[in-house]
């Protein structure tokens, strides 16, 4: 990975040196460029790694070479006593003469590794320092004294200080907070230290601390450092500032909190993340009772602890009917998927939406649409709407049923007669058919539905007390005596089931042969009557 080269200049009026090296056993992790030059003046400090002087002359010139460089001093045992110690500061190795080849290669590779060590020390420390400074969140290294070793640029810039003002101080010297005002605020950073350092495990937390932009929120993951004897030297901290995301955490509850609306979500493992107060008035239950938990809601008479306590009926995914506050309220529910950023589902929104008030508006609609405003009974919309969609023919028997001479009353007498005629038969009805269903068809007709098996001498003896009792009701006011009613009894004895709309042909046919055969009298249709 390093495979760098290094470049090696010996000063010296000989080659021999240059020889020697030539021949020593160095790490693969490098290449080597070795030169020999006589004179001061060719040396080029740019490109020198490592300058050996083997030359004689003053001592003192070696000094304004070492910036940049390696130095090495090679000296017999005669000048060795004459080094100064300034110059003695400035070589990093001294090597004796006359050579001893085997001795001086030795050191030569010695001083090739620690060359190599400390570029890849220095390596390390661009590694790290790339790393730290390119990631978007605070970073920081800590000795056992709290002491900060290394930050990185965006811890800096939350301080507002700069490194050569952080690294080698406290928590309090870096945040500008004596230690009498941290422990009376809510800031935790160095009880987290303490957490972490004691368990000498990592750790994630929520901290609190006032940078140049105000207070921030950070999400804190806090890690030891042991080194490589198993010993704790300090901890490492990555945080992140989530100020902008609680904010809108904020923003959202605030909007939720302030739904007209019951509002849950949920995760795709039916885990509820969380509800509004609606919810909890509507569901009777405490939102810390069921977050993070699945919660499901099902049908009353499914055996659940989950269910609401105040549950009357549950239709899936379409309504709910909860008691509140001694009533009964309808909710619709509404189910949203949850997408992330990439489209993937995460979660789903439901919203309970009160309806309460439209379905009872609803149902005030259908009776005003079911009910015959007159008479009390119901209109051929319900017939329809209901009975049609919920009965087989195989249950029904039908007793079609028309006022006869009602038209001649009414335009002799006028319609505030008819309209009382018309009341009256409609009481007539309810009180003969109490347990059927009576329908004013329109005009004068009126259709008797009776649900379930019934054998034709049953709705015989119906249609006979419906004569009798019209016959006798009327007749006695002169207006009314031509009052009378004729019916036609149609009613399903096949095994293959058929429309309403032709069980209701078969009653009117039969009917019309009652009006036919002149009358105040009732007919059960047969089939021969469609050929009459």
């Amino acid at each position: 990975m390093y495979n760098r080269k290094i470049d090696i200049t010996i000063l010296s009026t000989t080659s021999h040196l240059e020889d020697i090296l030539l021949k020593a056993n160095v790490s693969d992790e490098c290449l080597l460029s070795i030169k020999t030059i006589n004179a001061f003046a060719q040396i080029d400090l740019n490109n020198i790694d490592i300058l050996i002087f083997d030359i004689d002359g003053s001592l003192d010139s070696i000094q304004k070479y070492s910036e940049s460089s390696l130095n090495i001093l090679c000296v017999n045992q005669l000048r060795l006593a004459a080094l100064t110690k300034s110059i003695e500061k400035n070589i990093e190795d001294i090597w004796l003469k006359p050579f001893d080849a085997n001795l001086i290669q030795f050191q030569f590779q010695k001083l090739i590794q620690h060359l190599i060590l400390k570029r890849k020390y220095r390596l390390h420390q661009i590694f790290l320092d790339t790393v730290i400074n390119n990631v978007p969140d605070l970073i920081w290294f800590k000795n056992l004294n709290g002491i900060h070793l290394k930050v990185n640029n965006e811890f800096c810039y939350t301080v507002g200080k700069t490194k050569q003002d952080i690294e080698g101080y406290d928590h309090y010297h870096i945040w500008n907070i004596d230690k009498a005002e941290y422990e009376k605020s809510e800031y935790v950073c160095l009880d987290t230290d303490s957490i972490v350092t004691q368990s000498k495990k990592p750790g994630v937390f929520d901290e609190k601390v006032e940078g140049q932009r105000g207070m921030r929120q950070l999400k804190t993951y806090k890690s030891p450092i042991i080194d490589d004897r198993g010993d704790l030297i300090g901890t490492v901290g990555v945080a992140q500032d989530v100020t902008e995301l609680k904010n809108i955490d904020t923003q959202l509850e605030l909007i939720l909190n302030t739904m007209p609306f019951a509002v849950m979500v949920k995760d795709l493992n039916e885990c509820v993340l969380n509800v509004n107060p609606k919810f909890e008035v509507f569901f009777q239950i405490n939102k810390e009772a069921i977050i993070g938990r699945p919660y499901h809601i099902h049908e009353t008479i499914t055996t659940n602890d989950s269910n609401p306590p105040n549950l009357l009926f549950y239709e899936c995914d379409k309504e709910i009917r909860l008691q509140h506050n001694d009533t009964e309220i309808i909710l619709k529910i509404h189910k949203e998927p949850i997408y992330d950023f990439f489209e993937n589902l995460v979660g789903i929104l439901y919203i309970f939406r009160e309806v309460t008030v439209e379905r009872n508006f609803e149902e005030q609609l259908k009776i005003l649409a079911y009910t015959d405003q007159l008479t009390g009974l119901f209109t051929r919309r319900y017939l329809y709407d209901y009975i049609d969609k919920n009965m087989t023919a195989s249950n029904i028997n039908l007793l079609y049923i028309d006022l006869d001479n009602f038209k001649l009353i009414n335009d002799t007498y006028g319609h505030h007669c008819g309209d009382e005629i018309l009341k009256n038969i409609g009481t007539i009805l309810q009180e003969i058919f109490p347990n059927d269903i009576c329908v004013r068809m329109g005009g004068d007709e009126f259709l008797i539905v009776i649900i379930g098996k019934s054998c034709i001498a049953n709705l015989k003896a119906k249609a006979n007390t419906l004569l009798k009792t019209i016959k006798t009701r009327f007749s006695i006011f002169p207006t009314t005596q031509q009052l009378s009613v004729s019916i036609g009894i149609a009613t399903f004895e096949d095994d293959s089931p058929i429309e309403l709309d032709e069980l209701l042909k078969k009653s009117d046919i039969a009917l019309y042969q009652a009006k036919n055969n002149g009358k105040k009298q009732y007919v059960v249709y047969t089939p021969t009557l469609e050929n009459d």
